[in-house]
């Protein structure tokens, strides 16, 4: 039985993993005044819509999903031909429409694809699960790249490991550490995100205090504040080292920053992390932070996250 995992391209790990693994990615538009892009989880592009438009304050910018046609599409045209079962992890669906959609295209997908393996040979039946994972960005990640180890080194059957990344999924902790403040004032409130008031905002951009968020089970607020960027990561770092270090997190992280992750991996407090987790055995998974993410919390934000016990 071949079973296949889906993200959404807020899912913020390596383009290398998500070969290596054979991930499928639902892209994402992007709309930066009347330019669109697509996000695909692809660096270059990703480092490039940076420079050329996430940047750029001045613009309208948004992000959507494909349409339920669109992923129907996909769905019925190459995936049920390769897969006999496929999990699709969504971006929580209070910040995107990923999972309303894809759950809509499910039963159109349910309903066609007998005759689309009756006429490839294929007779074992196709199931299809979407999944709320109730985060973003890290916290996609960290979730696929738990049910990936699963899959491929546990083999429980497939009902089962639905099962239990759902019950990891409500585990999650994703925190965030924007460093413009001005992207969480004018373009995640304007999603409902409203973790940061006028005041916060102005007292934050003028002492160079970044607040911390920390999002579980699809709700957001600021769980700490920390004087300078730097400060900020350092701590995130540390609540996540603590946690492994107390046995209340299984053995792996992922992280994004929004550039080039080489600028993290300078970060003294990122080195001793690494140095902590090749100790620990624990796996580090850092990429760039897609450009849907840091289209609402901005360029240079970093972002980490971990399954708690």
């Amino acid at each position: 039985m071949k079973i296949g995992v889906v993200v959404d391209a807020s899912c913020d790990l390596p383009r290398s993993y998500i070969d290596e693994h054979r991930l499928i990615v639902l892209p994402n538009v992007l709309e930066f005044g009347e330019k669109e892009i697509i996000d695909s989880r692809d660096a270059r592009e990703t480092l490039a819509a940076y420079r050329r438009y996430v940047a750029d304050k001045s613009l309208e910018a948004r992000s959507r999903t494909l349409e339920v046609d669109a992923i129907r599409d996909l769905f019925l045209v190459d995936l049920v031909l390769r897969f006999d079962r496929v999990l699709v992890l969504c971006v929580s669906s209070n910040l995107g429409s990923v999972f309303s959609k894809a759950t809509q295209a499910s039963y159109a997908i349910l309903q066609g694809y007998r005759q689309r393996r009756a006429e490839a040979g294929l007779v074992e039946p196709f199931a299809l699960r979407v999944l709320d994972t109730g985060s973003v960005g890290p916290g996609e990640a960290v979730l696929a790249a738990e049910a990936i180890r699963m899959l491929e080194d546990e083999r429980p059957p497939f009902e089962k490991a639905r099962r239990t990344i759902r019950d990891l999924s409500r585990k999650i902790t994703c925190l965030l550490v924007p460093n413009d403040l001005f992207y969480l004032r004018h373009r995640a409130r304007g999603r409902g995100e409203d973790n940061l008031g006028p005041v916060a905002y102005r007292i934050g951009s003028a002492l160079g205090i970044k607040p911390i968020l920390e999002m579980r089970q699809g709700k957001s607020r600021i769980s700490a504040r920390s004087r300078g960027f730097e400060s900020g990561v350092g701590s995130v770092l540390q609540r996540a080292r603590t946690a492994i270090s107390q046995g209340h997190a299984r053995p792996i992280v992922a992280m994004s920053f929004g550039g080039d992750p080489r600028r993290v991996r300078e970060l003294s407090a990122y080195q001793e992390f690494e140095a902590f987790a090749a100790v620990n055995r624990c796996d580090l998974h850092l990429s760039v932070m897609s450009a849907t993410l840091a289209l609402n919390v901005g360029p240079g934000a970093f972002s980490l996250a971990f399954i708690g016990d």
